[in-house]
């Protein structure tokens, strides 16, 4: 629970600067067992796109591998 909440604030806060550092930890949380900490990730995701900037460049790299996993996945979890 920690992990998620703590994922939602830190997009809310981090200065376009350090975002690429951020994205290493966003594509391990979309990966998570706990669906809480997936959804946070998403929700942090679509937070990131909302700023603007470069965090948009980034998450429309993870889009693509969100794609991917899902229609990999035979079940449609991530």
């Amino acid at each position: 629970m920690y992990k998620a909440n703590a994922l939602r604030v830190l997009t809310k806060i981090i200065d376009d600067l350090y975002v690429q550092s951020l994205e290493k930890y966003l594509k391990q949380a979309l990966i998570d067992k706990s669906n809480h900490v997936v959804s946070a990730a998403l929700v942090s995701m679509i937070n990131l796109y909302k700023k603007g900037g470069h965090s948009t460049e980034i998450v429309k790299k993870s889009v693509n591998e969100i794609q991917d996993k899902l229609l990999n996945s035979g079940d449609g979890n991530l």
